[in-house]
């Protein structure tokens, strides 16, 4: 039989006809006569084809195996029950009694490997017989040994319904059916259930062993030491083959047409290694193009890979996609200067999102597997954990663009501090990181069941040109959508896929070791632990403005929270109680950050105790070994010190300014009776930190903590155009300039662009968001940065059950973190810190010292290690170091086991001590 495929752009019509061809064109070749069954091959000549006198000629040098036949056509007629004829062979079925029955042995013996037999109709001869493969609902599949014949009949065995004849060559003809494109042959062996095939020029083509459906195909591109390159020119899918593993990566799930819960759309999509969405401007709406079933696809070999150009003609969008090799990792990347786009007028169209390889390393209903998802400390997401009522994940790197301030309280949730995530499936694991665009990038990810599909999916989706919504003056109940105007300001869109060769079967611990690599080898990070033994990690709040009555009218008044002196008292009674390393984070201690006006003098309040007790806070630190990060946060501001709202503000895309409003506590609305602050403007970032490092070197202030500009980024749209890439570059400078002054940097948690440049990090979470769709936390972010940053936990005391969040804090290698003010807390009421109603110091010296100590016997030592292993069962962590040290967390019984040594935590506290607090 000749194999009869047809070129079809759409791979789900391919597979319909390669099923169909299957069926209609099965036992074409005549059976073998008995004096040539000796013979192991036959020529292809006995074909029926309709090639042409030189495609025959090449056709003659093909050969097929034939089956070893040993029981007779007399012997079948005689022993086994007759069945229909099918495709001109009739078929007999052995007897269930077939033992009990015949008297020959000889016969029994050949009937034990034989329950169906095939006769030709024109010859009487015996062509085939198999055995019982599989059965389904529907039909009984039987193979022959060789593997060259399949029989489907129905499931009461009584009649055969499908008979097909395979052999080892395979053909793709053209649209028309009247020239042969490519053929294939194969050995005809199967491996894990499927059959391959080859030919010269590198094309691979895979099927299933029952050759009803078409697994993937593709063609060789290039290779080195590690990996190779695979390419399908007809549908733009690329495959990656991993030496070290003996595992084929595809960038479209393999058997996505055979999805029973899909819809075409979803199936395309499934299929599609290129995703975009393109916006109308005036028609406010949006647009998503699949190259699978919306492009045209052209390809050319570049250096280690392809090139492949995808047309979206009724969007008259463009985009080029490299796909290379490096040493060990796959690249798909994206020049946005190559875009080609017709119209970009507002009644054009624009691109505002592209998914590259958004389906890479899908996983099947049937396989097992997890998705590591760094959203917060990090979770995951297991294969078809059942959950298909809840949302498919969505995380924002970086965070969302707080340019677009929400008109209502959004949920509270933990951010993607990471770019990348992890697939670990059954024996295979691979990490993912967004190497370029990685501030426009969303992280998304769904299991089966949602969105219509069968399959677990995780990918990246680039937004090139975000959009905004705003309410028209009057209605506020129809939101219209602005897009982001002009040329795409992204310069490049790149992701890397490393697959993972480990001793063991891989885990999230490979995925995160993998990462750390990452850091180090390409973005040139070395450690900068400079103690082996915890720290406590303290936050101190200064001043804030309260409202007060002066002659019945009402002011906003500088009030001292935590004086200097105070500061130091604090400080001086944690270390007379043996707490040896301390870093504090000092907010809030000059006048502009007190009144929450722009902050770089670099002056202490006076309303704390001015320069002179600013100097013997330091002077005291310094005696007694305690690094004090004086703190700026200049993400939002109040007009003042040189910086103004109408001047120095943040630009929405909707051409608004951004300013941001408390939220009503009751209905989650925003507050706008109250005062609003405004978002300070990238462009002003330069010039800012430049001056806060030469403020703070004049005062020998050789530290610093930038609040949250270590983690949240945003762009302005007014008119210096500021796009979230170019913010991060201005950050990074700024982070650089503060740096060369000698000022090292403690980050508020810590974005990864902010990794190289901070010396440690504090408010480390200990929870992701909690997603309905998650399965557990894990600490990723922790097993990531342990060796190569000091790091601490969130606030132990703003915790809603302390205990628990110093054994996970322990458990997870943090130090401990506790926020903590000298006056009484109901000093906070009506002011912006409310919500440190928790922190006072008096209520968590002690706790934070016990604590410390408990921490400090646990993890002495640990600093500079790295975590080679994180297991949870239940209760029960047990973190591995790399010098072996073993640490056993009894969340339960609250304890933590070292090296067979426990220690209790409540031996350390004082008892009732959170009742206390």
């Amino acid at each position: 039989m000749v194999r009869i495929l047809k070129k079809l752009k759409k791979r789900k019509m391919f597979l319909a006809v390669l099923t169909a061809m299957c069926c209609l064109i099965t036992a074409t070749i005549p059976a073998v006569a008995d004096d040539e069954t000796a013979d192991t091959e036959t020529t292809a000549e006995d074909t029926t084809d309709t090639s042409t006198d030189e495609e025959a000629e090449d056709e003659a040098t093909r050969t097929e195996e034939v089956e070893e036949i040993e029981i007779t056509a007399d012997q079948v007629e005689q022993y086994m029950d007759e069945m229909n004829s099918a495709e001109g062979i009739t078929f007999y079925y052995r007897p269930e009694d077939y033992e009990d029955t015949i008297t020959d042995e000889n016969v029994v013996d050949l009937l034990d490997d034989i329950e169906l037999a095939g006769i030709d109709d024109e010859t009487g001869e015996v062509v085939c017989t198999l055995e019982e493969e599989d059965d389904t609902n529907d039909f009984v599949i039987f193979l022959s040994e060789e593997g060259r014949w399949l029989v489907y009949t129905d499931v009461d065995y009584k009649n055969v319904t499908m008979v097909r004849k395979i052999v080892s060559t395979l053909e793709l003809y053209n649209d028309d059916f009247d020239e042969i494109e490519r053929s294939y042959t194969t050995d005809g062996k199967v491996e894990d259930g499927e059959v391959t095939y080859t030919n010269e020029d590198g094309w691979i083509v895979t099927l299933k062993s029952t050759y009803d459906e078409l697994v993937s195909s593709a063609r060789y591109v290039t290779e080195n030491d590690r990996l190779a390159l695979y390419v399908d020119d007809d549908n733009a899918v690329i495959g990656l083959y991993d030496k070290s593993t003996d595992k084929m990566w595809w960038s479209t799930p393999e058997s996505a047409g055979h999805d029973k819960v899909a819809t075409n759309t979803i199936v395309d999509d499934l299929f599609s290694s290129l995703k975009m969405v393109y916006g109308e401007p005036d028609a406010r709406s949006t647009t998503t193009q699949r190259s699978m079933s919306d492009s045209s696809i052209d390809v050319d070999e570049i250096t280690d890979g392809v090139k492949i150009t995808y047309t979206f003609k009724k969007a008259g969008i463009t985009i080029p996609v490299t796909y290379t090799l490096g040493e060990d990792y796959l690249e798909a990347r994206v020049e946005t200067a190559e875009i080609e786009e017709e119209d970009t007028s507002s009644a054009g169209k624009l691109t505002t999102s592209i998914t590259m390889m958004g389906n890479f390393g899908a996983a099947s209903s049937t396989e097992e597997g997890y998705f590591v998802i760094p959203d917060g400390c990090g979770a995951l997401i297991r294969y078809n954990n059942g959950k298909t009522t809840s949302k498919s994940y969505t995380g924002y790197v970086y965070g969302s663009d707080v340019t677009a301030v929400s008109e209502t309280e959004p949920a509270v949730t933990e951010q993607v501090y990471l770019p990348m995530y992890g697939i670990v499936n059954e024996d295979s694991a691979m990490m993912v990181v967004c190497t370029e665009g990685d501030s426009n990038v969303k992280l998304l990810a769904s299991v089966s069941g949602q969105s219509n599909s069968s399959y677990n999916t995780c990918g990246f989706e680039f937004v090139v040109r975000d959009s905004d919504t705003y309410y028209m003056s009057g209605d506020s109940s129809t939101a219209l959508t602005m897009f982001e105007n002009g040329d795409i300001k992204t310069d490049t869109l790149a992701v890397r896929y490393y697959p993972l060769e480990t001793e063991d079967t891989p885990d999230y611990v490979d995925i995160a070791d993998a990462y750390r690599d990452y850091l180090m080898s390409e973005d040139g990070i070395e450690s900068m632990v400079d103690s082996d033994d915890p720290a406590l990690s303290l936050d101190l709040y200064g001043g804030v403005e309260k409202q007060k009555s002066i002659l019945g009218i009402p002011i906003n008044m500088k009030t001292a929270l935590t004086t200097f002196e105070q500061a130091e008292d604090i400080l001086t009674q944690l270390s007379d109680a043996d707490v040896s390393d301390i870093s504090v984070q000092y907010w809030n201690w000059t006048n502009n950050g007190i009144k929450g006006k722009v902050d770089y003098k670099a002056k202490a309040s006076g309303t704390l105790g001015g320069k002179s007790d600013w100097n013997d806070l330091l002077s005291f630190a310094e005696s007694r070994g305690i690094t004090i990060y004086p703190a700026v946060d200049n993400e939002t501001f109040v007009s003042g010190s040189g910086y103004y709202s109408f001047t120095d503000t943040a630009v929405r895309i909707s051409g608004s300014y951004a300013r941001v409003y408390a939220y009503n506590l009751a209905y989650g609305s925003q507050d706008t009776d109250s005062d609003a602050l405004s978002l300070l403007s990238p462009a002003s970032f330069s010039e800012l930190y430049s001056d806060v490092a030469s403020n703070y070197t004049k005062k020998d202030l050789t530290t610093i903590s930038l609040g949250s500009m270590t983690s949240a980024l945003y762009g302005d749209y007014g008119k210096e155009v500021i796009s979230r890439d170019s913010a991060q570059e201005i950050l990074e400078s700024s982070y650089q300039t503060i740096n060369d002054a000698g000022i090292s940097i403690l980050a508020d948690t810590a974005n990864a662009y902010a990794l190289s440049y901070v010396t440690e990090i504090t408010d480390v979470p200990l929870q992701s968001s909690g997603y309905d769709v998650f399965d557990e936390d894990i600490p990723f972010y922790q097993l990531v940065m342990h060796g190569l940053r000091a790091y601490a936990s969130t606030a132990i005391n703003a915790s809603a059950n302390p205990s628990q969040a110093i054994l996970m804090a322990v458990a997870s290698g943090s130090n401990l973190h506790y926020d903590m003010i000298a006056e009484e807390t109901s000093m906070l009421k009506d002011t912006v810190l409310e919500n440190l109603y928790y922190a006072n110091a008096d209520a968590w010296m002690d706790t934070a010292s016990q604590s410390y100590a408990f921490a400090s016997d646990v993890l002495s030592g640990l600093g500079s290690e790295t975590i080679v292993d994180y297991i949870q069962e239940d209760d029960v962590i047990t973190t591995t170091y790399s010098n072996g040290t073993e640490v056993v967390v009894d969340l339960d019984a609250e304890t933590a086991t070292v090296n067979g040594t426990q220690y209790v935590l409540s031996d350390y506290l004082d008892e009732g001590s959170w009742s206390e607090s």
